[in-house]
Protein backbone atom coordinates (compact mmCIF):
# COMPACT_ATOMS: atom_id res chain seq x y z
CA UNK A 1 0.00 0.00 0.00
CA UNK A 2 2.84 2.26 0.70
CA UNK A 3 4.40 1.76 -2.59
CA UNK A 4 1.30 2.54 -4.70
CA UNK A 5 0.69 5.43 -2.15
CA UNK A 6 4.30 6.81 -3.31
CA UNK A 7 3.54 6.52 -6.86
CA UNK A 8 0.53 8.05 -6.75
CA UNK A 9 2.34 11.25 -5.22
CA UNK A 10 5.17 10.88 -7.82
CA UNK A 11 2.47 10.87 -10.96
CA UNK A 12 0.92 14.01 -9.63
CA UNK A 13 4.14 15.27 -8.95
CA UNK A 14 4.92 14.79 -12.55
CA UNK A 15 1.29 16.39 -14.10
CA UNK A 16 2.08 19.10 -11.54
CA UNK A 17 5.52 19.87 -13.54
CA UNK A 18 3.93 19.57 -16.90
CA UNK A 19 0.81 22.32 -15.95
CA UNK A 20 3.51 24.64 -14.58
CA UNK A 21 5.95 24.44 -17.38
CA UNK A 22 3.16 25.06 -19.91
CA UNK A 23 2.19 28.19 -17.89
CA UNK A 24 5.92 29.57 -17.45
CA UNK A 25 5.70 29.16 -22.13
CA UNK A 26 2.40 30.98 -21.93
CA UNK A 27 3.65 33.59 -19.62
CA UNK A 28 6.92 34.09 -21.91
CA UNK A 29 5.12 33.74 -25.15
CA UNK A 30 2.62 36.61 -23.96
CA UNK A 31 5.71 38.67 -23.22
CA UNK A 32 7.20 38.30 -26.11
CA UNK A 33 4.24 39.89 -28.04
CA UNK A 34 3.55 42.68 -25.45
CA UNK A 35 7.02 43.61 -26.37
CA UNK A 36 6.17 43.52 -30.19
CA UNK A 37 2.77 45.74 -29.54
CA UNK A 38 4.64 48.57 -27.24
CA UNK A 39 7.61 48.32 -30.01
CA UNK A 40 4.54 48.97 -33.03
CA UNK A 41 2.97 51.52 -30.49
CA UNK A 42 5.92 54.04 -30.51
CA UNK A 43 6.64 53.73 -34.01
CA UNK A 44 3.02 54.74 -34.66
CA UNK A 45 3.14 57.50 -32.17
CA UNK A 46 6.50 58.55 -33.61
CA UNK A 47 4.93 58.93 -37.39
CA UNK A 48 2.17 60.86 -35.76
CA UNK A 49 4.18 63.43 -34.13
CA UNK A 50 5.93 64.06 -37.53
CA UNK A 51 2.72 64.35 -39.52
CA UNK A 52 1.42 66.85 -37.27
CA UNK A 53 4.66 68.85 -36.89
CA UNK A 54 4.49 68.94 -41.16
CA UNK A 55 1.05 70.10 -40.76
CA UNK A 56 1.82 72.95 -38.32
CA UNK A 57 4.49 74.43 -40.93
CA UNK A 58 2.59 74.36 -43.78
CA UNK A 59 1.68 77.06 -45.78
CA UNK A 60 -2.14 76.05 -45.72
CA UNK A 61 -2.65 75.46 -42.19
CA UNK A 62 -0.84 78.94 -41.44
CA UNK A 63 -2.91 80.45 -43.95
CA UNK A 64 -6.35 81.83 -42.36
CA UNK A 65 -9.64 80.86 -44.10
CA UNK A 66 -10.12 82.81 -46.61
CA UNK A 67 -13.57 83.91 -46.45
CA UNK A 68 -16.43 83.39 -49.09
CA UNK A 69 -16.48 86.25 -51.61
CA UNK A 70 -20.24 87.58 -51.26
CA UNK A 71 -21.17 90.51 -54.36
CA UNK A 72 -21.62 93.90 -52.86
CA UNK A 73 -24.88 94.22 -54.77
CA UNK A 74 -26.15 90.65 -53.59
CA UNK A 75 -29.92 91.11 -52.77
CA UNK A 76 -31.92 88.42 -50.75
CA UNK A 77 -35.21 88.38 -52.14
CA UNK A 78 -37.89 86.29 -49.66
CA UNK A 79 -40.57 85.00 -52.14
CA UNK A 80 -44.26 84.88 -51.19
CA UNK A 81 -45.82 81.74 -50.73
CA UNK A 82 -48.92 80.26 -52.91
CA UNK A 83 -52.17 82.13 -52.70
CA UNK A 84 -53.73 79.45 -51.18
CA UNK A 85 -51.33 79.16 -48.45
CA UNK A 86 -51.60 81.52 -45.13
CA UNK A 87 -49.37 84.60 -45.32
CA UNK A 88 -46.64 84.77 -43.01
CA UNK A 89 -45.93 86.60 -40.16
CA UNK A 90 -44.12 89.68 -41.56
CA UNK A 91 -40.47 90.10 -40.19
CA UNK A 92 -39.64 91.12 -36.81
CA UNK A 93 -38.39 94.48 -37.67
CA UNK A 94 -41.61 95.18 -39.87
CA UNK A 95 -40.25 94.71 -43.25
CA UNK A 96 -43.06 92.13 -45.31
CA UNK A 97 -41.90 89.30 -47.43
CA UNK A 98 -41.07 90.93 -50.72
CA UNK A 99 -41.97 88.79 -54.31
CA UNK A 100 -39.72 87.89 -56.87
CA UNK A 101 -39.37 90.06 -59.70
CA UNK A 102 -40.98 89.36 -62.78
CA UNK A 103 -38.68 87.60 -65.25
CA UNK A 104 -38.92 87.65 -69.05
CA UNK A 105 -40.15 84.09 -70.36
CA UNK A 106 -41.23 85.02 -74.05
CA UNK A 107 -39.13 87.07 -76.36
CA UNK A 108 -41.34 88.48 -79.23
CA UNK A 109 -39.85 87.08 -82.66
CA UNK A 110 -40.26 89.41 -86.24
CA UNK A 111 -39.74 88.54 -89.86
CA UNK A 112 -37.24 90.51 -91.46
CA UNK A 113 -38.24 93.47 -93.38
CA UNK A 114 -37.80 92.45 -97.73
CA UNK A 115 -36.86 95.86 -98.33
CA UNK A 116 -33.82 96.08 -95.73
CA UNK A 117 -32.72 92.71 -96.88
CA UNK A 118 -32.86 93.99 -100.90
CA UNK A 119 -30.96 97.14 -99.82
CA UNK A 120 -28.45 95.45 -97.87
CA UNK A 121 -27.99 93.05 -100.94
CA UNK A 122 -28.06 96.09 -103.85
CA UNK A 123 -24.48 96.85 -102.32
CA UNK A 124 -22.61 93.76 -102.76
CA UNK A 125 -19.29 94.55 -104.51
CA UNK A 126 -18.25 91.45 -106.38
CA UNK A 127 -14.32 91.53 -106.07
CA UNK A 128 -13.52 89.85 -108.59
CA UNK A 129 -14.60 91.96 -111.31
CA UNK A 130 -13.32 94.79 -109.30
CA UNK A 131 -9.56 93.32 -109.20
CA UNK A 132 -9.95 92.60 -112.99
CA UNK A 133 -11.43 96.36 -113.69
CA UNK A 134 -8.18 97.57 -112.10
CA UNK A 135 -5.51 94.92 -113.66
CA UNK A 136 -6.60 95.84 -116.88
CA UNK A 137 -6.63 99.46 -116.28
CA UNK A 138 -3.19 99.65 -115.40
CA UNK A 139 -2.46 97.18 -118.64
CA UNK A 140 -4.02 100.42 -120.70
CA UNK A 141 -0.92 102.81 -119.47
CA UNK A 142 2.91 103.11 -120.04
CA UNK A 143 5.83 103.38 -118.58
CA UNK A 144 6.50 104.61 -115.11
CA UNK A 145 2.44 104.99 -114.74
CA UNK A 146 1.67 101.48 -115.58
CA UNK A 147 4.35 100.37 -112.88
CA UNK A 148 2.54 102.19 -110.60
CA UNK A 149 -0.34 101.03 -110.76
CA UNK A 150 0.63 97.40 -110.90
CA UNK A 151 2.02 97.82 -108.05
CA UNK A 152 -1.42 99.00 -106.56
CA UNK A 153 -3.05 96.00 -107.57
CA UNK A 154 -0.97 93.99 -106.19
CA UNK A 155 -1.24 95.53 -103.04
CA UNK A 156 -5.05 95.89 -103.01
CA UNK A 157 -5.23 92.19 -104.22
CA UNK A 158 -2.20 90.13 -102.78
CA UNK A 159 -4.06 87.01 -103.04
CA UNK A 160 -5.34 87.48 -106.74
CA UNK A 161 -3.86 84.97 -109.27
CA UNK A 162 -2.65 87.92 -110.73
CA UNK A 163 -0.51 89.07 -108.30
CA UNK A 164 2.97 87.93 -108.82
CA UNK A 165 2.92 88.91 -112.47
CA UNK A 166 1.57 92.29 -111.78
CA UNK A 167 5.07 92.47 -109.72
CA UNK A 168 6.67 91.05 -112.29
CA UNK A 169 5.65 93.47 -114.87
CA UNK A 170 6.05 96.31 -112.55
CA UNK A 171 9.84 95.53 -112.13
CA UNK A 172 10.00 95.35 -115.92
CA UNK A 173 9.00 98.42 -116.50
CA UNK A 174 11.02 100.20 -113.81
CA UNK A 175 14.17 98.65 -115.55
CA UNK A 176 12.98 99.95 -118.85
CA UNK A 177 12.55 103.22 -117.61
CA UNK A 178 16.09 102.94 -116.23
CA UNK A 179 15.57 102.59 -112.15
CA UNK A 180 17.10 99.18 -111.59
CA UNK A 181 17.37 99.26 -107.98
CA UNK A 182 13.57 99.52 -107.81
CA UNK A 183 13.72 96.59 -110.16
CA UNK A 184 15.45 94.05 -107.94
CA UNK A 185 13.70 95.40 -105.33
CA UNK A 186 10.51 94.28 -107.30
CA UNK A 187 11.92 91.15 -108.27
CA UNK A 188 13.43 90.08 -105.03
CA UNK A 189 9.43 90.77 -103.42
CA UNK A 190 7.91 88.68 -106.49
CA UNK A 191 10.10 86.01 -105.56
CA UNK A 192 10.06 86.07 -101.74
CA UNK A 193 6.08 86.50 -101.86
CA UNK A 194 5.13 83.98 -104.05
CA UNK A 195 7.13 81.10 -103.80
CA UNK A 196 4.53 79.13 -105.64
CA UNK A 197 3.52 81.18 -108.63
CA UNK A 198 4.18 81.06 -111.99
CA UNK A 199 6.48 84.15 -112.36
CA UNK A 200 8.87 82.82 -109.99
CA UNK A 201 11.11 81.49 -112.36
CA UNK A 202 11.27 84.79 -114.25
CA UNK A 203 12.26 86.72 -110.80
CA UNK A 204 15.11 84.31 -110.07
CA UNK A 205 16.52 84.79 -112.91
CA UNK A 206 16.44 88.65 -113.26
CA UNK A 207 17.06 88.81 -109.81
CA UNK A 208 20.33 87.14 -110.45
CA UNK A 209 21.42 89.33 -113.09
CA UNK A 210 20.71 91.90 -110.29
CA UNK A 211 23.37 90.39 -108.23
CA UNK A 212 25.70 90.21 -111.37
CA UNK A 213 25.47 93.67 -112.40
CA UNK A 214 26.22 94.57 -108.58
CA UNK A 215 29.42 92.48 -108.62
CA UNK A 216 27.97 89.58 -106.34
CA UNK A 217 28.98 86.83 -108.57
CA UNK A 218 28.47 83.95 -106.17
CA UNK A 219 24.95 84.86 -105.53
CA UNK A 220 24.04 85.08 -108.93
CA UNK A 221 25.45 82.06 -109.50
CA UNK A 222 23.88 80.38 -107.08
CA UNK A 223 19.91 81.55 -108.34
CA UNK A 224 21.30 81.46 -112.01
CA UNK A 225 22.13 77.50 -110.84
CA UNK A 226 18.76 77.12 -108.86
CA UNK A 227 17.22 78.42 -111.85
CA UNK A 228 18.59 75.79 -114.54
CA UNK A 229 18.16 72.55 -111.78
CA UNK A 230 14.54 73.49 -110.65
CA UNK A 231 13.00 74.62 -114.06
CA UNK A 232 14.72 73.01 -116.99
CA UNK A 233 11.76 73.46 -119.03
CA UNK A 234 11.24 77.43 -118.67
CA UNK A 235 12.59 80.39 -120.70
CA UNK A 236 14.11 81.58 -117.67
CA UNK A 237 16.25 78.60 -117.17
CA UNK A 238 17.56 79.15 -120.75
CA UNK A 239 18.47 82.27 -120.05
CA UNK A 240 20.12 81.16 -117.10
CA UNK A 241 22.17 78.97 -118.34
CA UNK A 242 23.72 81.19 -120.71
CA UNK A 243 24.63 83.16 -118.00
CA UNK A 244 26.48 80.24 -116.01
CA UNK A 245 28.14 79.16 -119.69
CA UNK A 246 29.22 83.39 -119.69
CA UNK A 247 30.25 83.51 -116.21
CA UNK A 248 34.42 82.74 -115.20
CA UNK A 249 34.53 79.09 -113.82
CA UNK A 250 33.88 78.84 -110.04
CA UNK A 251 36.71 78.54 -107.57
CA UNK A 252 37.96 75.16 -106.48
CA UNK A 253 36.33 76.30 -102.50
CA UNK A 254 33.32 77.30 -104.52
CA UNK A 255 33.06 73.57 -106.41
CA UNK A 256 33.69 71.60 -103.14
CA UNK A 257 36.99 70.03 -104.38
CA UNK A 258 40.18 69.04 -101.92
CA UNK A 259 42.76 71.58 -102.72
Amino acid sequence: MATLSMLGCASGDRGMRRDLDGMRAEMQNMQRQNAELEKRVEELSLRVDLVAARLAHSPAAAAPAAAPAVPPDLAVVKVEPPGDTPRPEPHRRGHAPRSAPPLPTQTPLAEPDPERLAALGSGRVDLGAEAQAELTAAHRLSGLAAARALESFAAHYPHHPRADNALLEAAQLRAGNGDDAAACDLYARCAEEYPAGDALPDALERLAECHSRRGEERRARTLFERVAADYPDTSAAKLAKEHLAAMPPASPARQGAVP
